[in-house]
């Protein structure tokens, strides 16, 4: 074995042990009533942190849901997870397991399990809990956040149906977890990091059956907040969990008020109603927030890409001249501003910003339509060519604006670029056959690790394929499978970077555009705010704090 303590995966934490007993099914339902209801039955909030959603969530059940996260992120927590430095890169850090080792082979991880964790209704967690977590998330009825722990050892048969143990995951002792991959796979820590990945307490969550992530006293987690109570398109509130094991929440408490209305949203943050203002669907009154309350905008990469598509088995986009030609006919910068306000930033590869392996020093792609010219007339197309670029019927206005503006640009350079619009069941089958035409779409993170890209678009025929990429060469595509063994970090983050440049800086098989910022308005009175890594919406409250 071979102890990951340092680098990428960042360094171990040892925390002091805590003794626990067993626990009964009634016992544990009473408990959680008893946290529960004193957590929801105190009438003052003062203190309170208060931020909104556009519409409320369907279940806490973080292994029912796709899109609810703020409540699990919250009140559960999970093997290991993502910290962001200041630079904004990210690593894989400790959190209920206090350190791991993993076998040379890569297919075997053990984890040592902190041992002085308590579940909200005093339950201890222990290694009991990892496996039925491990399990629940395969093969619970409703399941939907399987494929983030498939690689384990059984974990088809658990999401098949075919079986209900999982084979890969052992209890050792009560702090020992030991977890067998079918496969060596570098990217399941990664995986394990997010928040589907939550750990629950067996007990009471088999106590509650279907009403786990309905009835907030039933919701029970080791997180740094208790799921307090649930008013139904109106409010979700959260109380601090005093027995928190890093110790107990800055905030007494989180209400998060339901209101769909954006222009109310925004009047109520400049009324002081709302503490934390998400913009991701107020793109709109950003350059206000940045002329008037520049000092409390936050912003964080949405760590996910958007790129435009070259369909190599198009003729004359099969030719790499063509391809470099066309992305130096892009101007990004002014597309961008036109039409993202200035929201972004320009990408030049597969790895956007925030995501592990992202390379900041990658070739630039500069605009040049004059030398985009000369590469065509090189490449044999000095009259130009017929191009179709594909437009999804359900895209955004802003997609469809910046559709219209690269092939106006491309008509520059003598590309006869016609926009054809697909409803999106036609635009999804035809991609999905390999015949799609050019595209723009955005990719964004599932989990942070760089396979999660590279994997998707360029890991097999059949990948590359299903994105209408069609990119031909199998011994990069081999390259992208084989690193998804290497067991040493460095190396394969090494592996990921050269086969970055290859792919994009050499080859030219895919025009990076840009990544997006999400951005924040904050009230001057919290401290400590912290977007999630992913950026998306729903926010880690432990550390931030209110003055009054």
């Amino acid at each position: 074995m071979k102890k990951i303590i340092v680098g990428i995966l960042g360094t171990a934490v040892l925390l002091s042990a805590c003794g626990g007993g067993a626990r009964t099914g009634q016992e544990n339902t009473q408990m959680a009533k008893e946290a529960g209801a004193g957590a929801a039955s105190s009438p003052d909030k003062a203190g309170f942190l208060v931020t909104a959603l556009n519409a409320d969530i369907q279940t806490a059940d973080v292994h029912k849901t796709s899109k609810d996260y703020m409540i699990p992120l919250n009140i559960f927590d999970r093997l290991v997870d993502i910290e962001v430095a200041e630079d904004k890169s990210t690593r894989i850090v400790p959190s209920l397991a206090s350190d791991w080792e993993i076998s040379e082979d890569g297919r075997e991880y053990i984890f040592h399990l902190q041992k002085d964790v308590k579940f909200h209704n005093g339950a201890d967690f222990t290694a009991e809990d990892v496996v039925f977590s491990l399990t629940r998330i395969l093969g619970a009825e409703g399941a939907v956040n399987g494929d983030f722990v498939s690689h384990i050892e059984g974990a088809r048969e658990v999401m098949e149906g075919t079986k209900e143990e999982l084979t890969g995951v052992t209890a050792v002792d009560d702090y020992t977890v030991k977890i067998r991959l079918s496969e060596a796979y570098g990217g399941f820590l990664a995986c394990l990091s997010t928040t589907p990945v939550s750990m629950l307490d067996k007990d009471s969550t088999l106590e509650a059956g279907d009403d786990f992530g309905i009835l907030p006293e039933l919701t029970v987690g080791t997180g740094p907040f208790v799921f307090s109570s649930w008013d139904v398109n109106q409010s979700l509130t959260l109380t601090a969990y005093e027995g928190y094991w890093r110790g107990a929440p800055k905030l007494p408490g989180v209400e998060i008020r339901i209101v769909p209305d954006t222009e109310t949203q925004n009047m109520m943050f400049r009324n002081g109603e709302l503490d934390i203002l998400d913009l991701d669907f107020m793109v709109s009154y950003i350059p206000s927030y940045k002329e008037e309350l520049a000092d409390r905008l936050f912003s964080t990469p949405r760590v996910g890409i958007t790129y435009f598509t070259f369909n190599q088995n198009h003729e004359a986009l099969g030719n790499p001249d063509v391809r470099k030609a066309i992305s130096m006919a892009v101007d990004r910068e002014q597309i961008i501003e036109s039409i993202y306000g200035g929201i972004a930033g320009v990408e030049n590869g597969i790895f956007p910003r925030g995501l592990i392996g992202h390379q900041a020093d990658l070739d630039p792609i500069s605009y040049d339509p004059d030398a985009a010219r000369e590469l065509l007339a090189k490449a044999g197309f000095s009259e130009g060519f017929s191009l179709e670029i594909a437009a999804d019927s359900s895209a955004s206005q802003e997609t469809n604006s910046c559709l219209e503006v690269i092939a106006a640009q491309l008509q520059e350079i003598g590309i006869d670029a016609q926009v054809k619009v697909y409803d999106q069941a036609t635009w999804l089958a035809t991609r999905k056959s390999g015949e799609l035409g050019s595209f723009m779409s955005t990719w964004t993170a599932d989990y942070n690790d760089p396979d999660n890209f590279i994997y998707t678009f360029f890991g097999s025929p059949e990948n590359t394929k299903l994105r209408s990429l069609n990119y031909p060469d199998t011994g990069v595509m081999e390259r992208v499978g084989a690193a998804r063994s290497i067991g040493d970090a460095t190396e394969r983050i090494a592996e990921y970077n050269r086969l970055e440049r290859k792919i994009v800086t050499e080859d030219r098989a895919w025009l990076p555009l840009f990544s997006r910022e999400h951005y924040f308005a904050v009230s001057p009175q919290v401290k400590n705010f912290v977007p999630n890594w992913a950026g998306i919406s729903d926010l880690l409250f432990f550390g931030m704090e209110k003055l009054p």
